[in-house]
């Protein structure tokens, strides 16, 4: 933030970072579940009929409170067994550490874990902690999460290359 008001001073920069976050979440509130993923209440529900054998994180870089804010807003409050955040970790993705985190709390290896991302540095982090990594082309082009290292591209949760790798799985 510094080097977009080099003039103002810390506490006026992070009073600023607050009010917009805070912004942030008001507005995305009203949207998001006409934004969600499609296919993500399918996936949840095929994890649901499962929930003895698989555990679920959310890991993101973004600040707490919004990721929080986010879960809430798609209606899928308490429904993570954990929700990893980036900064609260001892270095944040594309570091391994958030996915690494979050399989300590799991109890599971990283080799068990499917991490589903949209961002190349999500995407990077995952590859680098072990996991299987299923890049979703919401906001990056296929390429850009192939490059990333992504196992497998998708558009959505509907997309039939994801149905077919979970069933695979025999779960």
């Amino acid at each position: 933030m510094a080097g977009f008001f080099p003039e103002w001073s810390l506490e006026k920069r992070e009073a600023w970072s607050i009010k917009k976050e805070a912004r942030f979440r008001e507005l995305a509130a009203s949207s998001l579940m006409d934004m969600k993923t499609p296919g993500l209440d399918r996936l949840r529900s095929w994890l649901d009929q499962r929930t003895n054998s698989i555990g679920r994180a959310a890991v993101t870089n973004a600040p707490r409170l919004n990721a929080e804010s986010m879960i809430d807003g798609i209606r899928y409050n308490g429904w993570f067994q954990t929700v990893v955040i980036g900064d609260e970790c001892a270095r944040p993705k594309p570091d391994p550490c958030p996915y690494l985190d979050a399989c300590e709390v799991l109890h599971v290896t990283s080799e068990q874990c499917i991490v589903f991302e949209d961002s190349p540095s999500g995407a990077t982090a995952g590859i680098r902690a072990g996991c299987y990594v299923v890049g979703i082309t919401s906001s990056q082009d296929e390429a850009v999460l192939r490059e990333a290292g992504c196992h497998l591209v998708i558009q959505d949760f509907e997309d039939e290359k994801l149905w077919e790798l979970l069933d695979g799985l025999g779960l």
